[in-house]
């Protein structure tokens, strides 16, 4: 009887999953399509994202994962499903086995544990274990920056988590509501109160991408399109990463303030480490042009990117 150890990270953005077995890895966005006749899911992932762009007003999308916590049981389990199926279901006979040990947010309380360990035992699994999501980024950071404890601090779409891992624990960690989607909500907000222009959601994320950056001397200009907010027209402006800049380090110093508050709640011996070893950042918002820089300046500390940043948490459990 085989048995098969899997991974998942829940994501608000991707849901991903591995196979311990193997070491492949898989994601899906964390999207599902929904009938507007009948409500029922009628594509996730990619998919969904196709059924919506190609039939419009026959399809609603939905979000089954929000803020690291599932608000709808149906949806995630049809995700889940999807990449259960991508990623073992051609291995797996009706004998097999399987176990899943799941990324979660540092603050996740119990009830949304157990949401989730219950739709994995209704698709299958024996058994279900959690693992804090910073314990799992260190699993793969302290092997990329070779080191052994440090602050890992993950920036998510929805939910950030910021920790002092040592020893594969936790010394002191919590999980901030404020990521890449608040600073897409930000930027879209100065450009409405700057040109009087309203933004979609997907434009301004464009812009946060390809515009937002912490070097005060980028002279990166994007034109983005948006509706006027007075006559109703569609009108394009030319943004500059200058006029973005004052905007971005304001959202970025609330880590800082975060990030400081850590290191001077950890005793002596474990704050020298820290000190040395410093700040590895991960998830799509570590991204963010020149934001190691600015922590570095602004900490005094070390600061680095993982290499492949929206990965590092799949990566991590895979290593555990």
């Amino acid at each position: 009887m085989a048995n098969y150890e899997l991974v998942f990270d829940l994501g608000s953005a991707y849901v991903s999953a591995g196979s311990k077995k193997d070491g492949i890895t898989d994601k899906i966005p964390a999207v599902v399509a929904l009938s507007t006749d009948t409500k029922q899911i009628v594509g996730v992932g990619v998919d969904a994202l196709r059924l919506y762009n190609g039939v419009g007003s026959g399809v609603k999308l939905a979000h089954p994962i929000l803020e690291g916590a599932i608000i709808d049981t149906e949806g995630a389990k049809a995700l889940i499903s999807a990449l259960l199926n991508r990623l073992v279901n051609y291995k797996m006979s009706a004998f097999s086995r399987y176990n899943v040990v799941c990324a979660v947010p540092c603050g996740m309380i119990s009830s949304d544990k157990n949401t989730i360990e219950t739709i994995f035992l209704s698709l299958g699994a024996k058994q279900v274990t959690f693992v804090e999501t910073p314990v799992a980024d260190s699993a793969y950071l302290f092997n990329e920056f070779r080191t052994r404890q440090g602050i890992v601090v993950d920036i998510g779409q929805d939910c950030t988590d910021l920790a002092v891992v040592s020893a594969n624990s936790i010394a002191v960690g919590c999980t901030l509501y404020y990521s890449g989607k608040n600073l897409t909500e930000t930027i879209s907000e100065r450009i409405k109160s700057k040109y009087r222009i309203r933004l979609d959601n997907d434009v301004a994320e464009y812009l946060k991408l390809n515009c937002a950056s912490l070097y005060p001397n980028d002279n990166t200009v994007v034109a983005v399109s948006g509706v006027n907010t007075q006559n109703g027209a569609i009108e394009q402006v030319n943004v500059s990463a200058k006029e973005l800049y004052d905007t971005v380090v304001e959202f970025v110093r609330k880590y800082v303030t975060i990030i400081r508050s850590l290191v001077d709640s950890l005793p002596n011996d474990l704050a020298t480490l820290v000190h040395s070893d410093g700040v590895m950042l991960c998830g799509g918002g570590a991204k963010l042009a020149g934001l190691d820089m600015f922590l570095q300046s602004e900490l005094g500390l070390p600061v680095y990117v993982a290499t492949m940043p929206d990965d590092v948490t799949i990566k991590g459990l895979l290593a555990l």
